[in-house]
């Protein structure tokens, strides 16, 4: 069988350590599948108070909503084990948000995840979706060097 495995990036822009808890721990005393999207989920969220597009406190103006999530698993995690989640943003389009991510040990050295996260920019009180706002654009083009954000 022969796979095609995507091109992730060798370093990425943001990287926040994540502290692996009993808890998360699943019968066969790994990570479960679950509490890795969730060590995404924390990282992304300390991405966008990194970027200035959130301030950590109102939950109204985070104004994003998850609409894909591609994760590929290729290492157990286990107690004990020292992780971080790398993030970049990988491209904006009109209304939405294509993040890389990888979970990896502490050091880079080993890959135990990574996949895609599509969020769309949203208003919550609407109930609808709306255009990613110049003010992000500009603030995510600064964050993560990139011009082309800006188009």
């Amino acid at each position: 069988m022969t796979t095609l495995t995507p091109a992730y990036p060798k370093h990425f822009t943001f990287y926040h350590p994540i502290a692996v808890r009993y808890a998360d721990l699943d019968t066969h005393r790994h990570v479960n599948n679950i509490s890795v999207l969730e060590y995404v989920e924390t990282a992304r969220t300390a991405y966008y108070q990194a970027a200035g597009i959130w301030d950590g406190v109102t939950v109204e103006n985070m104004g994003m909503v998850v609409v894909s999530v591609k994760c590929d698993y290729l290492e157990s995690i286990c107690f004990g084990q020292s992780v971080r989640v790398g993030l970049t943003l990988d491209s904006i389009g009109a209304k939405s948000l294509r993040f890389r991510f990888q979970v990896e040990d502490g050091e880079g050295e080993r890959a135990f995840a990574r996949g895609d996260v599509v969020m769309v920019s949203y208003d919550h009180f609407e109930g609808h979706s709306r255009p990613v706002s110049a003010e992000w654009r500009q603030k995510l083009a600064a964050f993560e060097h990139r011009e082309d954000f800006l188009e």
